[in-house]
């Protein structure tokens, strides 16, 4: 079940307290969300809910599941960390031919089928289960495209939910859902921390993923123009990181966390291994962090 927020805050789940974990959208870069959800299992701390857009809801809807943090991790160097392995995943991973990965339209040309790019990297255990009835309540963020507004999935089937939300225009497709044309969810709430607030938790801890533009240089290291794709991606970067901050300034959550990944592209997850190393340089700091914010001691946007 999907609806806009205007119309269906009354049924999402509430809590009375609780930590949320908002998870953000990054693709690549929301790889790095494992490593908060294992310093979290670090802490024997447990999200009360989570909330993610695009990668931070795949991310976030596995754990929920129960898929513990290392368990994620290894999923994700299994698939990611050589072409060839990613390769059999896409076109021999699932139960129906490899042509079902793509979704041909003559309208909108040939796009990735976003239920079978499901299908493909995430267990059927997870991908099969329902939203309502995960072991940690979650709410998925899409965008309704022809409404301009947010949707925001708690019931239904965790692959579609997910799948809506990391629909990247043009790329990969979501399915119809109520008959809505769904996009990814980071478009219009690029890091939701706000639905965990509006939910009751407190405190929030928030993860940013976006990144930002950065100059391409040639192999002498001077500058080049950007191309299109950097170009339509930088742009996308741009108004995701001014709606992100926006919220911030309206209602901070009380720990913003952003990590140094301004360097890996949205398209860089065969750097799987590099990005977890980043993260797992960051560690330390984040535990410390996470502990002081359990502690009291962490103040707003932090």
């Amino acid at each position: 079940m999907a609806a806009g927020r205007p119309q269906a805050e009354s049924e999402h789940p509430r809590r009375e307290g609780g930590i949320g974990l908002a998870l953000g959208g990054g693709a690549a870069r929301g790889l790095a969300h494992i490593v908060v959800l294992e310093v979290f299992e670090a802490l024997g701390v447990r999200p009360a809910m989570i909330a993610g857009a695009s990668m931070g809801a795949m991310v976030g809807a596995a754990h929920a599941a129960g898929m513990a943090a290392a368990d994620i991790r290894a999923l994700a160097l299994e698939a990611l960390s050589r072409p060839a392995s990613a390769a059999r995943r896409l076109l021999t991973g699932r139960e129906r031919s490899p042509l079902a990965l793509l979704n041909f339209s003559l309208s909108r040309g040939m796009m990735i089928d976003g239920l079978a790019l499901i299908d493909s990297f995430m267990p059927p255990a997870v991908a099969r289960k329902r939203l309502e009835e995960l072991p940690v309540p979650v709410l998925i963020s899409a965008t309704d495209f022809h409404a301009a507004e947010e949707v925001v999935f708690s019931r239904g089937e965790v692959r579609r939910a997910v799948a809506a939300s990391i629909a990247i225009p043009g790329l990969i497709a979501a399915p119809k859902v109520d008959g809505r044309l769904l996009i990814d969810g980071a478009i219009v709430n690029p890091v939701p921390f706000d639905l965990l607030q509006q939910a009751g938790c407190r405190p929030v801890v928030a993860v940013e993923v976006t990144g930002h533009p950065q100059p391409k240089v040639d192999r002498s290291g001077r500058p080049r123009k950007p191309g299109i794709t950097d170009l339509a991606l930088g742009a996308t970067q741009i108004m995701q990181l001014q709606i992100a901050a926006l919220k911030r300034r309206m209602a901070p959550p009380d720990l913003w966390i952003d990590p140094p990944l301004d360097d890996f592209k949205a398209y860089d997850f065969l750097k799987v291994e590099e990005i977890l190393a980043r993260m797992d340089a960051m560690r330390d700091a984040l535990t410390r962090a996470i502990a002081r914010l359990l502690e009291g001691e962490a103040g707003p946007a932090s």
